[in-house]
């Protein structure tokens, strides 16, 4: 790789809370004006969405080429904050799981009755090893055969039963 290529690959494009006004079109889109270019749809990705959810967040349009990189959401005006953390609720919904009701382990997989703050909820995961994230200090991330994600936020402090169904699989 060439010398000029490598420094254009490493260079960091951070946007300018100035100069990026974020919004919510009328159709629930991120939109990002950038100086006199309006982008009429954006994604937004967390580079660190465990430990620091509101900072270094790429920016991609519609395509999926990176714009910028959002350095920190509460550098950006109120308008601009409120439709990226929008946004970011949206990308990164996870209900959290309060209390397991049951896990049954049938045929390399997890069958899971959960109560979370956003309900009962029936979900499957894989085998063992590949549906249960530690996060740390208790912290779990539970990721469905279809990709959705589940947060438990502090196992240690699930009652006794939802322990039992949850501790021969951490």
């Amino acid at each position: 790789m060439a010398a000029k290529e490598l420094q254009e690959f490493s260079s960091i494009n951070y946007l300018n809370p100035k100069e990026a006004v974020f919004a919510i079109s009328e159709g629930g889109l991120l939109t990002l004006q950038l100086g006199t270019e309006l982008y009429r749809k954006v994604d937004l990705y967390q580079a660190f969405p465990f430990s620091l959810e509101q900072k270094y967040i790429s920016v991609r349009d519609e395509e999926g080429n990176e714009i910028g990189i959002i350095r920190d959401v509460a550098e950006f005006p109120a308008e601009s904050q409120e439709a990226i953390l929008t946004e970011l609720r949206w990308r990164y919904y996870s209900p959290v799981i309060t209390r397991i009701l049951d896990v049954k382990d049938e045929f390399g997989h997890l069958y899971w009755d959960v109560e979370t703050d956003h309900g009962f909820r029936k979900f499957v995961t894989r085998a063992r090893d590949d549906g249960i994230f530690p996060i740390g200090g208790g912290r779990l991330l539970i990721v469905d055969m279809t990709g959705n994600r589940y947060e438990i936020e502090d196992y240690h402090r699930l009652d006794a039963r939802s322990l039992r169904f949850l501790e021969p699989y951490i």
